[in-house]
């Protein structure tokens, strides 16, 4: 089973949909369903206030697949149409050109900023989800996280008050302890002195 450590089902449906075209078939750009869904995305991510505002209309593409600068398949990038200027590097200076005001550009945005601040299940806490196509479904209005099987991911989530893992097994935390080693008589990370 591999690790999405971090990564909500709505970034695991984002990475679906980037991965499906085939490589040849790139740019590959977003329409109707797929448009709203990223759109969304980005509102629920740092760029709400930055790059949200200024993208492009629907019919100039705003968001679109492409290749990325590596070769292997998984080298895709999320690339966005706004108008100028660039709303982070404006204010940077004269070495850092940001555009012009209207002006059509373009930035890669990272997929995991998107849906970033959602405020739903990550895809380690549901059972199977790393295995589940994730897209079309959870972009659907009445889509909940009730219903769902949890487990514990295999790593450190912090509680902060979810009720989806309120209903998990508690877990016992691991102590990490200073010195050389395990010597005579040390204890496990259970607190048992090991067999």
């Amino acid at each position: 089973m591999p690790v999405w450590q971090n990564v909500n089902l709505k970034q695991k449906a984002i990475f679906e949909i980037i991965q499906r075209e085939e490589t040849g078939d790139l740019p590959y750009y977003l329409n109707d369903e797929e448009l709203d869904f990223f759109v969304r995305g980005l509102a629920c991510g740092p760029h709400a206030k930055t790059y949200l505002p200024q993208l492009v209309e629907r019919d100039k593409r705003p968001i679109y697949i492409a290749r990325g600068y590596a070769p292997p398949t998984y080298s895709r990038v999320v690339k966005l149409r706004f108008y100028g200027p660039d709303p982070l590097m404006k204010d940077a200076g004269s070495n850092w050109p940001a555009g012009h005001e209207g002006e059509l550009l373009e930035y890669i945005v990272g997929w995991r900023w998107l849906y970033a601040y959602w405020d739903g299940p990550l895809v380690d806490e549901v059972d199977e989800a790393w295995n589940t196509k994730q897209w079309p479904d959870i972009a659907r209005s009445d889509w909940t996280w009730e219903g769902l099987r949890f487990v514990t991911p295999p790593y450190w989530v912090p509680e902060d008050g979810r009720p989806w893992r309120k209903a998990r097994n508690e877990e016992v935390p691991i102590r990490v302890t200073k010195g050389k080693g395990r010597g005579k008589g040390a204890k496990g990370p259970t607190g048992n002195a090991p067999a």
